[in-house]
């Protein structure tokens, strides 16, 4: 009897050590990074950070989804907006993007929609205050004459479950990424062990389905510049998931995952197809950088920026993955978002109150 309880602790405390190093590989903490950043750079400071960054390459303006979130995760009360910078005129300056917005506006995915008359449109996601009694929201914009965006309508359904990224396909059709998809205690702790519980929801202008389910937390969500192709950040599965778009029901086709070395987040495709991927390098450290902001001592957060060159043909896919960026954060903290204009690096951050830009 003693032989057996004692087999049965060994048994334990062999399972405790393996799922402890299981744990501890998931959150990078084995990980040594090394930094590799652009020998010039400069910063941007704001009264908030830019979660999201998008360019309108034909104007040259970068719209910024604009929050104090270092106040919000402290548990304050703030509002946020979406501000316009002018690429081509130096030194840049932040200037309102909305002509109007409703009374409560807490940004986080944006959008930018080009239609084929040159009308602009953009996608914000709106988070309520209370986020796990409230209703999460897309609000939809149309550029009036004065090239300011006007407000067009709400968007909401029980699919948008926890939005954290959003491309617009149309003037009023989206994809919609949901960072979590669990609704029970059990069905959390499964999602944060590695379950993929996550979806991409679609609103074709009418009513949403869900596109795409069974995913390891999507955190950002773009398409290809042909709208032929869907990538999807699985956060939790460092991977990107690539879909093929069916464009007359909108209907998405997994082809492929692409394994990259963080944890990504927002993603941005340039001018000339390139996807710029946002990721976080160590996960521990942002968790240990959250948990700071609790003691009034704010320990920084690497960044990393990746840039991918991906095709697909009749003999497959093909990738190139270049690391633009990486940083312990001492220089630009939890990264969120990257994109280029005219080789240049822009990046925003999750906390961090600037924009740090650098000469690739």
């Amino acid at each position: 009897m003693v032989k057996k309880i004692l087999k049965v602790i060994i048994l334990v405390f062999i399972l405790v050590i393996i799922f402890s190093f299981y744990m501890a590989n998931r959150m990078d903490v084995f990980r040594t990074l090394t930094a590799q950043t652009p020998d010039v750079c400069s910063v941007l400071p704001m009264n908030g950070s830019a979660e999201d960054i998008k360019i309108d390459y034909e104007r040259g303006l970068a719209y910024l989804s604009l929050e104090d979130r270092a106040a919000l995760i402290k548990g304050e009360d703030v509002q946020g907006t979406v501000v316009q910078i002018n690429l081509n005129k130096s030194p840049y300056e932040l200037k309102p993007a909305l002509s109007q917005q409703p009374d409560h506006l807490r940004p986080h995915g944006i959008s930018l929609y080009i239609d084929n008359n040159g009308q602009r449109h953009l996608g914000v996601i709106n988070h309520p205050k209370n986020r796990d009694l409230g209703t999460e929201t897309v609000e939809l914009f149309s550029e009036g004459i004065s090239g300011l965006f006007n407000y067009q309508k709400t968007v909401k359904d029980n699919t948008f479950k926890s939005p954290n990224a959003l491309v617009l396909v149309a003037q009023d059709k989206f994809y919609l990424g949901n960072d979590k998809g669990a609704e029970t205690m059990f069905g959390k702790i499964q999602e944060q062990l590695g379950r993929p519980m996550s979806s991409i929801a679609y609103f074709n202008g009418n009513s949403v389905v869900i596109a795409a389910k069974n995913l390891s937390q999507v955190s950002g969500i773009n398409v290809s510049n042909n709208q032929e192709y869907l990538f999807a950040s699985e956060t939790t599965a460092k991977r990107i998931a690539v879909f093929s778009i069916d464009a007359e029901n909108g209907e998405l086709n997994k082809l492929e995952t692409i394994k990259i070395s963080g944890s990504p987040d927002n993603i941005n495709i340039t001018d000339k197809g390139d996807i710029i991927v946002a990721a976080i390098p160590k996960v521990i450290a942002l968790i240990q950088h959250f948990i700071s902001f609790q003691k009034e001592e704010v320990i920084p957060a690497p960044s990393q920026i990746l840039r991918l060159k991906w095709e697909f043909g009749s003999h497959g896919s093909k990738t190139r993955i270049d690391e633009l960026f990486l940083s312990t954060g001492d220089d630009f903290s939890t990264a969120s978002v990257g994109t280029i204009w005219k080789n240049r690096l822009f990046m925003g951050s999750i906390d961090d109150k600037k924009l740090l830009i650098c000469d690739l």
